[in-house]
């Protein structure tokens, strides 16, 4: 973690310039040469690395920007954790995972949404299932958390992928990820998602 130990207003105005930028470019998209360039122009930026400079070394900006900052920007994007009020769009929440991997009867147990990667426990009455989810290259992850989470004991997890616009799984990689998740017994369902506003978004100006 960097050692950086920035002044509230200054943080808050750095989250919303770099999560403002990461969605015009639509960040979960880019080639990780096109990521690095961007980190590149955000410590070269006077409003962002170089305001941050007075607090800590370039390197610990470096550190920051990428394990903090950009860390907890995919998280938002889920409505998870408490960066969420820097987005201004976000996906629909949990919920619509759980629906997807089971059906609109199943409800998310409360405090149970965990990260690294994204999980929680739905329950249906006296029911409950893990659900885990991803994108399309985090697919081993989820696997072995759906693995190590559960007792082999049938339909305990279902693993869902999910895709955006302009991201594509082919038949024969969904096939394989199939076949993968039938050897732990979970159903592998899959969910293109569309942004909506951020309820949860707090502008600057506010």
């Amino acid at each position: 973690m960097a050692a950086l130990q920035l002044p509230p207003q200054l943080r808050d105005q750095i989250l919303y310039a770099m999560y403002s930028q990461a969605e015009k470019l639509d960040w979960e998209l880019l080639s990780n040469s096109k990521k690095t360039e961007q980190y590149r122009q955000w410590v070269d930026d006077h409003e962002v690395g170089q305001a941050m400079l007075r607090y800590g070394a370039e390197k610990d900006v470096r550190v920051w920007l990428k394990d903090v900052a950009m860390k907890e920007y995919a998280r938002a994007q889920e409505g998870i954790g408490s960066y969420v009020r820097y987005i201004p769009n976000r996906f629909k929440g949990t919920e619509e995972i759980v629906s997807a991997a089971l059906d609109s009867s199943w409800t998310v147990k409360p405090d149970s949404v965990v990260i690294k990667p994204n999980r929680c426990t739905a329950i249906k009455g006296s029911f409950s299932r893990l659900v885990v989810w991803g994108r399309p290259s985090s697919f081993k992850d989820l696997f072995w958390a759906a693995l190590t989470a559960t007792k082999g004991g049938g339909d305990e997890a279902v693993i869902v992928m999910t895709t955006r616009d302009g991201e594509n799984i082919s038949d024969g990689e969904r096939e394989l990820q199939k076949k993968i998740g039938a050897r732990g017994d979970f159903e592998v369902v899959y969910l293109n998602r569309q942004m909506i506003s951020n309820p949860d978004y707090i502008p600057l100006s506010s």
